[in-house]
């Protein structure tokens, strides 16, 4: 009997989830044969599932188009504050006091994706990552590291399992790390996604739930960056205390 944490891909849900991502990314929509060619799947399937994801409002359909429904919004809504919520501006403030670039981020399956960024554009190449919303590896990056560490423990091992099966070196370092993360509630990222770019990633949580991640940004220069994060985030947390206090 395989074990709860051990989570295995599901064609259709894979499907699914990829159509929802291609309909988002098209503002005039996209059609059942483009989707087709995109999962490289008989249309006749992709018409199928589109339907039922068109009569349960998780896309609409326009002119033989489909753009994203209301359904997923409105789940996040009866959810609650799944997703943390921070304005554009407390994001830009945020940037201001820590003094480096801040991308809040969250986990999506086994990736990290960040969902906006406040501050000044120092790493250009990052820009397009936070404005398009693309997936990073969950491990590689400070902010995916530091959420899959509060994950809960029995999914956190089904993902770990998943990513061996790809990455087995990252997971075995990740593991070492891990009581560490949890002891600090920081995480670090020395060039691990990209050789230029130092990270540190602090938890957003809702009450005891740690629902997303502050990834503050430095370029590396041929050296550690440690101290310079260090302070910078030491005076985000400053700040962030004295705001809910």
């Amino acid at each position: 009997m395989r074990e709860q944490g051990q989570r295995r891909r599901h064609r259709t849900v894979d499907r699914v989830a990829w159509i929802l991502e291609v309909a988002a990314r098209a503002p005039d929509g996209v059609t059942v044969a483009e989707l087709a060619r995109t999962l490289e799947a008989p249309a006749s399937s992709v018409q199928d599932l589109v339907n039922g994801l068109v009569s349960t409002g998780f896309l609409l359909e326009q002119h033989r188009r489909f753009r994203l429904g209301p359904a997923p919004h409105v789940l996040n809504l009866i959810a609650g504050q799944v997703v943390p919520r921070i304005s554009q501006a407390e994001l830009d403030e945020l940037s201001r006091v820590a003094g480096t670039p801040v991308l809040l981020t969250v986990r999506v399956g086994l990736d990290a994706v960040y969902l906006a960024r406040g501050g000044e554009d120092e790493i250009p190449r990052l820009v397009p990552l936070a404005d398009g919303h693309f997936a990073r590896p969950l491990l590689r990056t400070a902010a995916g590291r530091l959420l899959l560490a509060f994950t809960d423990e029995t999914e956190r091992r089904g993902l770990l399992d998943e990513l061996a099966r790809h990455d087995p070196e990252a997971v075995a370092e990740f593991r070492r790390a891990l009581p560490t993360i949890r002891a600090s509630r920081i995480s670090r990222s020395e060039g691990l996604a990209d050789p230029e770019v130092s990270a540190l990633a602090i938890p957003i949580t809702d009450g005891p739930v740690v629902t997303g991640a502050l990834a503050l940004m430095h370029r590396r220069r041929g050296r550690s960056e440690r101290p310079h994060l260090d302070r910078a985030a030491a005076r985000l947390l400053a700040h962030i205390q004295s705001s809910r206090g």
